[in-house]
């Protein structure tokens, strides 16, 4: 499905999934302002939650990450931030997921994938990460593409398929039976699934990056 046109900026259209991507990269952007402004050394209030959820997160991730933890984890940590507001925003009446558009989630997955191999490069060399295509025997290389071309391909297509998926069936469900199910129960399942579905992606964009380091 072609994603519709909200309005033009001169000649440029702004498509529905780029607008709600501006609008959750302003959320971000404020609530990263508001929760860090006034940090201490030794945390106060909401400072505890929040160094605690970081923590959670870091520890979580970090077990596939590994020593390189202290460079990848941030982007793993704000990818999963915008993958989770852009999941659960479309919960909100007259909101819209961005992670309903392919092309989002084309975009997160790509992105994960090439820093994964900058990352190989990096840490290997340019020769022994370009040497991995072709082991362990030379005829192994269409197989070793193929896979990794349907590493980025799957992580894309996951969160795209369920997410758009899980709306659609919300939607045909509560036609179905709108007294049955009343939509904050509705509501509720899609915040579940949205939720399940970021902590799904940011583990595999964890283990993807963890497996190119090694």
């Amino acid at each position: 499905m072609d994603p519709s046109i909200l309005f033009y900026i001169g000649n440029f259209p702004v498509y529905q999934p780029v607008f709600w991507t501006w609008v959750i990269m302003a959320l971000l952007s404020l609530a990263s302002f508001v929760l860090t402004r006034n940090l201490k050394r030794i945390p106060k209030g909401a400072q505890h939650f929040l160094e605690a959820g970081i923590e959670m997160a870091e520890n979580l991730i970090s077990g596939d990450i590994g020593p390189a933890r202290k460079v990848y984890v941030p982007l793993v940590l704000t990818t999963a931030l915008y993958v989770g507001v852009a999941n659960l925003i479309g919960v909100i009446p007259g909101g819209f997921s961005p992670t309903q558009d392919l092309s989002t989630t084309l975009a997160l997955g790509i992105l994960i994938y090439l820093v994964g191999h900058v990352a190989s490069i990096l840490k290997k060399g340019f020769r022994a990460w370009l040497k991995g295509f072709v082991e362990p025997y030379f005829f192994m290389l269409p197989l070793n593409i193929a896979g990794e071309v349907s590493e980025f391909v799957s992580h894309s297509f996951r969160l795209y398929g369920n997410i758009f998926g899980g709306g659609i069936l919300l939607g045909v469900v509560y036609l179905m039976v709108p007294y049955i199910l009343p939509v904050p129960l509705l509501a509720w399942f899609g915040i579940f699934m949205g939720i399940i579905q970021t902590v799904v992606f940011t583990l595999l964009a964890s283990v993807y990056l963890q497996n190119k380091l090694n």
